[in-house]
Order: structure tokens, then sequence, then C-alpha cells
């Protein structure tokens, strides 16, 4: 009986064991990681793999406390761009063991090899001593070809990007983990399509509504934001379409705000309401801006100024007849602008063509004299003071 009960004693101690060895702890990340349209490598320190750009944002729990553990990132890249074929590492850091005793908010701007202080979430607060080791990193070379690529183009090349974050036991078991890989197609430009001309040519982007799609290309960008803003072009008081579109705006209708924000689209139609109203018979011009988040902060890039009319309802327009020798000879003086300002669309000499008589200062002269004229000005031996329209 004595056997019995040592033996039942015995089960019952191994079973306790058993239970208590063979007990998990769930260890949970919940946050994200985060997209930015470019990646720029001087963005990580690569002797300590530290960073002041948020690569990813957890809160890191478990549900039994306290628990050891070790916390890894890594970031990688592929670029054909740059001859990087095959996954490449960025930079890989891993912390020390540390104990966990509450849920704990984990930011990769806290992990690098430099000694940390963190802060869990329970009350009061528990203090964490967070150090860690770069265990792999590019080596110079490849440093060095990566950064010229961004000296030459001003942005890291394209690829594939790849973050992971590993949460390890004491023996290097993984106990939680996320990663994200990120296809980067940097934009390079904006090409505004339509209603879209120079505006020496207006008369060719005539259109007849006064709510006009606006179309452009640009490709794809994470994170992205599009802007775009209108203005009238008025000769008397603007020299070009930069003067014209850092003027007064008629959208936006707020004119301490430069763009009005739209959706990430590649078409947008003029709205009914928040705007100042197109008008019939005037010459209108259009930009569109993209704000880009990148790891060394916000870039914008905008496209080229396009200029449009807003045909009148019930009449032709005509465009001017610059076949004329003595228009082209005019046109070539003056400068496109200058030009523009006189003989373009809904100014003094729109649709002037020469009749063949001549005066100048009185006198009746020949066209022969009216081409040297403007010889001599192409040539810089006469200089324009003023221009007088009677």
């Amino acid at each position: 009986m004595r056997i019995i009960k040592k033996i039942s004693s015995l089960l019952i101690i191994i079973c306790l064991g058993s239970s208590y060895s063979l007990k998990s702890q769930n260890i949970t990340l919940s946050g994200d990681i985060y997209e930015y349209a470019t990646y720029y490598v001087n963005s990580f320190d690569l002797n300590t793999g530290a960073t002041n750009v948020q690569v990813f944002r957890y809160q890191l729990s478990s549900d039994n406390y306290p628990v050891q553990l070790k916390v890894n990132f890594r970031a990688s890249m592929r670029s054909p761009a740059l001859g990087i074929n095959s996954e490449l590492t960025i930079i890989e850091v891993i912390t020390d063991l540390v104990e966990l005793q509450a849920p704990l908010i984990l930011d990769n701007r806290d992990i690098s090899s430099e000694t940390a202080i963190l802060y869990d979430m329970d009350s009061p607060p528990n203090s964490l001593e967070l150090t860690g080791q770069v265990l792999q990193s590019l080596n110079p070379d490849q440093s060095d070809a990566i950064l010229q690529s961004v000296i030459t183009t001003g942005k890291i090349a394209d690829g594939e990007y790849t973050f992971q974050v590993n949460i390890l036991s004491e023996n290097d078991d993984i106990l939680a983990s996320d990663s994200k890989t990120i296809l980067i197609q940097s934009p390079v430009s904006i090409t505004l399509e339509s209603p879209s001309g120079a505006l020496s040519d207006t008369l060719d982007n005539v259109i007849y509504t006064t709510f006009p799609i606006f179309q452009w290309f640009s490709q794809i960008c994470n994170g992205c934001n599009t802007f775009i803003r209108v203005a009238r072009y008025n000769s008397q008081s603007h020299s070009s379409m930069e003067d014209a579109i850092e003027d007064q705006r008629v959208l936006p209708f707020d004119q301490t705000e430069d763009w009005y924000s739209i959706d990430n689209v590649n078409s947008f139609q003029y709205p009914f309401s928040g705007a100042y109203p197109l008008e019939e018979g005037k010459v209108y011009c259009w930009q569109v801006m993209m704000t880009m988040p990148t790891t060394s902060g916000t870039e914008e890039m905008t496209s080229s100024i396009s200029a449009f009319k807003i045909g009148e309802t019930g009449s032709i327009e005509v465009i001017n007849n610059l076949s004329n020798p003595l228009l082209l000879m005019i046109q070539q003086a003056l400068g496109d602008d200058q030009y523009n300002a006189y003989f373009g669309s809904g100014n003094s000499l729109q649709g002037f063509n020469p009749t063949g008589l001549y005066e100048v200062n009185g006198i009746t002269v020949d066209e022969s004299s009216i081409n040297f004229i403007l010889n001599q000005i192409n040539s810089n031996a006469y200089q324009v003071q003023s221009i007088i329209i009677e």
C-alpha cells in the first residue's frame, strides 16, 4: 500500500512537472509596416542599424508574463536596375534577450546596437534596457554603388523592398513574425493630356464646356497625394503661364491655398462648387502636382503647365494665319510669349493678316522695308523700346 502511494505521488509530481514545462506562451504582434514611395539607404545607419524613419510600429504582448524574448529586424532589397537580381540585406539587427512583464510598444526607431530605455504598458510602467547588435549590413562597395545611384537619379532605384520583424525565444525559435514586400516604382513625370496645349496654340485646344474633365498620365505611387490648380491667363497682366498660375487662381477658391487636393487618380472634373466659374471666351492654364512620402521626408513632383480656351457657344474659332512670312518674322522678333500677348487667342490682334499697306513713322513703305527692320531687330541691331497699338 505504501508502494502504491509513493508511485501515485511520483506520478502526480511528474504530471505537474510536465504541465508546467508544456505551458506555452502565445506572443502577439499587433501593428503594421509602413509604406513609402521611395526608400533611401542613407536613412539607415549601417554601422549601428539606427534610423529616425518609422518603418514599423507594433504592440508586443503575451498571454503569460514574464516572458523572455529577442527582437530581430531585417530590411532587404532586390533591384534589377542596379544589377541586384537576388535579395540583398540592407541591414539586420537583433536585440539582446529582454524580459517582458507587460505589453510593450515596439518601434523600429528604438532598435539598434545602441542602448535604448523603453517603458512597457504596465501601471506603473516597467523600464526595459534594449541593446542590440548588427548581424549584417551592406558592405562599403554595395553601399557606394547604391548611394551613387541616389546621387545620379535623385532617388533610390526601383525594385522590391522587404521588411521583416521576428520575435525570437531564448533559443532563437520564432514566437511571432510579420513581413511585407513593397514594390517601388517611383513616378518619373506627370504628363498632361487633355485639355492640353501651348499658350500660342490655344485655338487648337478649344473646349465647349465650363466643367472640363482634366486628364493626365502618372505612374502608380504608394501613399502619394495628388493636387491640381487652375488659373485664368490674362495677356494684359501675365507675361507667361507661370505668372498666371502663381497669380489669382480659379481653383482652389481659397487664395491662401496654392493647390486643390483630389483623389490619387489620373482624371478630375472641374467642380460644380467650391471654385470660381470658368467663362466662355477666356484662356485658362492648369497644372498637377504629386507629393510622395519617402524615408527622407515628403517630396513634390509637378507637371508642366498647359493652356486651353473655353469656346463661345455659337461662334467659330479661327486659327491665326502663321504661314504669312511677315507674321512669322514678327513672331521671331517678339518671341512666343510677347507675340501671343498681342496676336494670340482673345487678344487685340487675333486673326490679323497683313494687307500689304505699310507705314513707318507716317511714311508709306513696301514689305521689303518692313523685312529689313525686322531683320535688324532679330540680329539685335535694333532694340524695341515700346509698342503702341492703334
